[in-house]
């Protein structure tokens, strides 16, 4: 009679832990399906709240612009300083500045007080995307403040011709 040879538990156990670890790296990358509630809810995420995040569906398939509105609820004025995003090649903050759409090194949210990227105010530019952005997906930001640290955000891409999500204060 032929023995069957079973492999030793732990390999086992071990090679099923790195495959699950690799699949949630890949759907890290990859853009998820996403609620489509009108009114965005607010990010509880400490001292910062963000509300009314979204992507627009990219018209030339290379770049995407996100926004969303900043509450800070302390009594310190705050910065966001970077954006980092797994959609693109790279994320950067850019700001209206003298009618024109420019870079930023932060953007300020005072205290007790807000900051929104909106059309023609500012936005997040998520550039050199890895693939289509289609609505129903989100996208996930990681945005770090000179105080208040790290903070996730996942934003809906929603259509061209879709309203904007409602920001709703803390």
């Amino acid at each position: 009679m032929d023995a069957v040879k079973r492999l030793p538990l732990p390999l086992v156990a071990a090679v099923l832990l790195i495959v699950a670890g690799l699949a949630g790296l890949v759907r890290g990358a990859i853009p998820q399906a996403a609620g489509t509630d009108a009114a965005a809810p607010a990010v509880p995420r400490g001292p910062i709240v963000v509300s009314g995040a979204y992507v627009r569906e990219p018209a030339n398939g290379i770049n995407a612009a996100a926004y969303f509105t900043i509450y800070n609820t302390t009594g310190v004025a705050d910065v966001l300083t970077t954006v980092q995003s797994g959609a693109g090649a790279q994320a950067s903050l850019h700001v209206e500045s003298s009618g024109a759409m420019r870079n930023s090194a932060g953007l300020s949210i005072p205290a007790q007080g807000s900051a929104a990227l909106s059309p023609g105010k500012g936005h997040v530019m998520i550039e050199k995307l890895y693939g289509p952005l289609k609505p129903g997906q989100s996208v996930n930001f990681q945005l770090t403040f000179a105080k208040a640290g790290q903070l996730l955000l996942t934003a809906p891409v929603i259509a061209v011709t879709a309203p904007a999500p409602i920001a709703v204060a803390p």
